[in-house]
């Protein structure tokens, strides 16, 4: 049998249980592989394990189950040498060591005409490359194509549910009202909620006496001191919105009855 010196390439796919021999080959470039054709081993069907004790304990049995086993291993392991040999025989002519790098790869990873591999530090295929880079080009220019006609769509917000408060949006309001404002144009500041609220009218009266306690305070809606809700003096008309004084008992304007704390 011809000897030959086998890569490390292989893995052992040899079953002792079953009796046979057989060996994977695998590109070390593509990681390609090929399984080489089973070998039965001759020393696992001529000889019965069992015959010689294997598995019992103790006494003339363990030994001869011991003496059986030895026997067995070192026959098969020289079997298992010899399939290997034959099976890379057989699957040598797909296989090709390159003389550079001292890889053993398939022969689709060799380049037959420069005796090299296709492997980065060897002989790369400079026509797949080539391909592989005008492809990447090609996607490039086709994300920018798509970001250029891009328009995002539109989205009812006004819809949401949002966390913002009006008190978060007034300084922007404020801003964008000062930003539109022309030159020379004297910004004209909101009303604040105590001239909402008549705090801030004149003729408002400072102080109120509470109906429950009688002690006065400041004005509010309730008495700072016992709680009780404090009649507002209607300080602009119910019905035209127009101001009145402090005290007064009818609408200038359109006459409507007016009610006061008292």
């Amino acid at each position: 049998m011809q000897h030959y010196v086998v890569p490390n390439i292989y893995d052992d796919m040899s079953n002792q249980g079953q009796g046979y021999f057989a060996f994977r080959f695998t590109c070390q470039q593509c990681r390609w592989s090929v399984d080489s054709a089973p070998i039965r081993s001759s020393v696992s069907t001529a000889t019965n394990i069992m015959d010689v004790g294997v598995g019992l304990l103790g006494g003339f049995w363990g030994r001869a189950a011991e003496a059986g086993e030895k026997i067995y291993g070192a026959q098969w392991h020289t079997e298992q040498a010899n399939a290997l040999q034959k099976s890379w025989g057989q699957v040598q002519h797909q296989f090709q060591l390159c003389p550079k790098c001292h890889r053993t790869v398939c022969m689709r990873c060799f380049n037959v005409q420069l005796n090299l591999c296709t492997g980065d530090g060897c002989a790369p295929d400079l026509r797949a490359d080539g391909v592989q880079f005008q492809h990447h080009m090609n996607v490039d220019a086709q994300r920018q194509q798509l970001e250029q006609g891009y328009q995002a769509p539109h989205f009812n917000i006004s819809g949401l549910p949002s966390a913002a408060t009006p008190d978060m949006l007034k300084p922007q309001q404020a801003q964008m009202a000062q930003q539109a404002m022309l030159p020379g144009q004297q910004q004209v500041q909101p009303p604040t909620p105590a001239a909402i609220a008549g705090y801030s009218t004149p003729g408002y009266p400072q102080v109120v006496m509470c109906p429950t306690c009688r002690k006065m305070g400041p004005p509010g809606k309730f008495c700072q001191d016992c709680g009780t809700k404090l009649p507002l003096p209607d300080l602009f008309c119910p019905k035209c919105s127009s101001p009145v004084e402090n005290g007064a008992r009818f609408c200038p304007e359109c006459g409507t009855k007016l009610t006061t704390a008292g």
